[in-house]
């Protein structure tokens, strides 16, 4: 079978779609040697080390718009030469004007909320992704929480949608020490810590996680800190508010986008990963946290529930009590933390690139 895939996203900081796409890629390759061609742009891909075949965009795509003019205009004339049995898009989007078979996989909807997304991402998204799941053969939802809410919007789609997890790649294993302790080093990282990893943006709920670990903090009388690993999103205010109000700032570090290599460590080394997000329809990074051995704590909405099963502490994200209260159990007991750091990790190995 030769298969042609859209790697478009593999592009700058690793995000949840970059991962995916290139996480299924390399997946993909040792199945398709000499039958898979990759379709990229002219930034850095990260897939020097793989063996395909490789497309590249003949101008630049600094934005969106330029991305779409590549993608609708000229993709269509070498899939055309290529002749694939099945072209994929790992991110929403597909040529309209394709004759063979097609697959898109839908992450979520969050799209088509105003309030999640800027207004150009929203409108960008909304359209062409619509047109897409109106011609694609078959659909990818990540979580039977995406499919059931994308065949809610689009019932014309239901029979052509197909549910196919995201998987966990295998650097996300819990780290020796030493491994840890590196990271502490490079980071200035001396206490316990608290971890949070995701762009930061509306939705992850921020704000409330940062006054709840001020609060849990004194609550629980324990030296830990809280570590915001993540790219900055858009519409921040209320998170920099929340940081500036607390009590407890002089705890509170915000790393930036943390390199690939350091991720498993700082999973490894962190004695709770919070992540009480609005919205997910999947949710990598709590994957990747339990399959290092952390205890998780989470929001009961969207995939999530569905992700983590009983392997993590839920709470309503809208509850800052709760949130809190969470906090506090799993700062003062030990018992609760390892409990759980052993359910996510046999949790974390129903998921396989593979």
């Amino acid at each position: 079978m030769k298969v042609a895939i859209m790697g478009r996203s593999l592009r700058g900081q690793f995000s949840g779609v970059v991962r995916y796409t290139d996480e299924l890629i390399r997946a993909l390759a040792p199945h398709l040697p000499g039958k898979l061609t990759v379709f990229l742009t002219r930034a850095n891909d990260g897939l020097d080390d793989l063996t395909l075949s490789r497309i590249r965009a003949p101008f630049a795509t600094p934005n969106e718009y330029a991305r779409a003019l590549w993608e609708q205009a000229v993709v269509p004339g070498a899939i055309a030469r290529l002749r694939p049995d099945v072209y994929h898009s790992p991110n929403y989007i597909l040529p309209l004007r394709l004759r063979c078979p097609t697959v898109v996989t839908v992450h979520d909807l969050a799209f088509m909320d105003r309030s999640v997304h800027r207004l150009r991402s929203h409108l960008y998204l909304t359209v062409l992704t619509t047109l897409a799941l109106r011609r694609a053969t078959r659909i990818i939802c990540v979580s039977r929480f995406t499919r059931d809410r994308l065949i809610e919007r689009f019932p014309e789609t239901e029979a052509r949608v197909r549910v196919v997890s995201e998987g966990v790649g295998p650097a996300f294993v819990p780290q020796q020490t030493d491994v840890v302790e590196r990271f502490r080093r490079r980071y200035g990282v001396t206490d316990p810590y608290v971890l949070f990893v995701g762009m930061i943006e509306p939705r992850k709920n921020l704000a409330r996680l940062i006054h709840g670990f001020g609060q849990a903090i004194g609550r629980a009388g324990t030296s830990h800190r809280l570590l915001i690993a993540g790219g900055s999103g858009w519409r921040n205010a209320d998170v920099r508010a929340a940081y500036e109000a607390s009590p407890v700032r002089e705890r509170i570090h915000f790393l930036g986008y943390l390199p690939e290599e350091d991720l498993p460590a700082a999973y490894s080394g962190a004695d709770v990963f919070a992540y009480p997000s609005f919205y997910e329809g999947f949710g990598l990074p709590l994957v990747e946290a339990m399959a290092c051995g952390t205890a998780v704590l989470t929001s009961a909405v969207a995939s999530i529930p569905e992700v983590v099963a009983d392997a993590a502490l839920t709470v309503d994200p809208r509850d800052q009590v709760e949130i809190t209260a969470a906090l506090v159990s799993l700062l003062s007991k030990r018992a609760l933390r390892d409990r759980l750091a052993e359910a996510g990790l046999r949790r974390a190995g129903r998921f396989s690139w593979a």
